[in-house]
């Protein structure tokens, strides 16, 4: 039976591979952005399946998460699963050049954002489903931290904190919550940060970047019932890289 599945920020990149890959199992996919997304880029990106939805929100807003939960609820009446992507790294991000408007706006989004995106939506998943199950991407850079994209680290080692308390909190009934930290992903954020994906190739066990079709594989098995025993963890998809 398909599963209703929300990723948020899912109009490019991990997020759309992500919903490229559960609707190609036969999910009812919500992909979401805080952009406007037309027909044309649905029907570009994803042919004419009749199982992508669109709804624009911006993820740091709780009235616009309020607002795409009643949606859901009201023209799907359930959601099972939920892929909480969405983030930011603006730029300036370093240790010595991070500005004070960047710090707040990767905070609000980020961390804010996600745990509301967490409280809201899956609360929607405790009401009206019997099988729930979560998954947020963090990073690896919320693991080892990272001094060029500081808060942007923080964050993302908040998230893991904030999937551990959510699966200690979903428990009745159990909504398994899981995290996938990406280590260097083939992504347009990447190129737009300015990194050279060449460079992962002296630092990662496996010599090459990342491609974003294996996030969403690492995804879709944590969020299906291969997956049933594996509750408040991290997966680490990086090549190797945090052993170097």
């Amino acid at each position: 039976m398909p599963k209703t599945i929300l990723i948020t920020g899912s109009s490019s990149g991990i997020g759309l591979a992500i919903a490229k890959q559960l609707l190609n199992e036969g999910n009812i996919i919500i992909i979401n952005s805080n952009q406007d997304i037309d027909d044309k880029f649905l029907l570009n990106e994803f042919g004419s399946n009749q199982g992508i939805h669109f709804f624009k929100a911006d993820i740091s807003k709780k009235e616009d998460l309020e607002n795409m939960k009643d949606w859901i609820k009201g023209k799907f009446e359930k959601l099972d699963c939920l892929v909480t992507n969405a983030g930011i790294i603006p730029q300036p991000c370093g240790i010595e050049d991070i500005t004070d408007d960047n710090i707040s706006n990767t905070i609000n989004t980020n961390l804010k954002g996600t745990f509301y995106t967490l409280k809201i939506l899956g609360n929607l998943i405790k009401e009206t489903s019997d099988n729930g199950s979560i998954v947020t991407i963090t990073s690896v850079d919320g693991i080892i931290g990272e001094p060029f994209a500081v808060i942007y680290s923080a964050t993302k080692a908040a998230i893991i904190s904030l999937m551990k308390s959510f699966a200690r909190y979903y428990s009745n009934p159990v909504i398994r919550v899981n995290a996938v930290a990406p280590g260097l992903i083939d992504t347009p954020l990447t190129t737009r940060i300015g990194n050279d994906p060449s460079w992962t190739t002296n630092v990662s066990l496996i010599k090459r970047i990342g491609k974003p079709e294996e996030i969403a594989d690492t995804v879709s098995f944590l969020l299906s019932d291969k997956a049933s025993f594996i509750t408040g963890q991290v997966v680490i998809v990086d090549g190797g890289f945090t052993l170097k």
